[in-house]
């Protein structure tokens, strides 16, 4: 019966804070980097009990539990389901705790909540922390720099370029060389052949 009186009051401070302006100050923003860690404290003074929860397209999930040993001076983890990501760490005296998110994802944005617990069957919130994922940015140096294989290959082209031009103009001018070398000859026979006739 507790429990279910614990979740219908809960559930309901959830809805007014969801539908509360947060730039009025209802939560704390954290942000953070796409697979970076992260966390987040909560104080814990006088109490024996504390669980982090996380809300999320309207979605509550209980993260990690914890209590204090007899003695009050360690912190047992009674419930973590994700261990490999998730860890919860307390001070010397246990009057602070923090969770640890390793490799935060897209999915682990949204409201955190951690509650306290004493002796008396009520849990306390301390304000929520609203995690914001960003997009890890990726920044391209951008210079107008030329690197020694792009120099060799366009030097290379012009040369290329010069050497096919230089020949081809040897190439004409051999070939005109030859034919103007051809009529000169024609002519010079003709003129021959003419001068010899004029002379008989």
């Amino acid at each position: 019966m507790k429990k279910v009186i614990f979740f219908c009051v809960f559930s309901c401070w959830i809805m007014q804070i969801t539908s509360s302006d947060f730039s009025v100050g209802g939560s704390s923003d954290v942000r953070v980097q796409m697979g970076e860690n992260i966390t987040l404290n909560c104080s814990m003074r006088n109490r024996y009990e504390v669980a982090w929860y996380h809300l999320r397209s309207e979605e509550l999930v209980l993260l990690i539990s914890a209590e204090k040993d007899k003695n009050g001076r360690k912190l047992l983890i009674n419930y973590n389901p994700n261990s490999n990501r998730m860890k919860m760490t307390a001070d010397s005296w246990i009057t602070r705790v923090s969770l640890t998110i390793s490799g935060v994802t897209e999915s682990d944005s949204g409201l955190y909540f951690c509650g306290i617990k004493s002796d008396a069957p009520e849990m306390f919130f301390d304000k929520p922390i609203r995690l914001e994922i960003e997009e890890t940015k990726t920044e391209v140096e951008i210079t107008d720099e030329v690197t020694v294989t792009e120099r060799v290959l366009m030097f290379g082209g012009v040369g290329l370029a010069v050497f096919v031009f230089f020949l081809t103009t040897v190439i004409a001018g051999g070939i005109i060389y030859h034919r103007g070398q051809q009529k000169g000859w024609r002519a010079a026979k003709r003129a021959s052949i003419m001068s010899y006739k004029s002379a008989k």
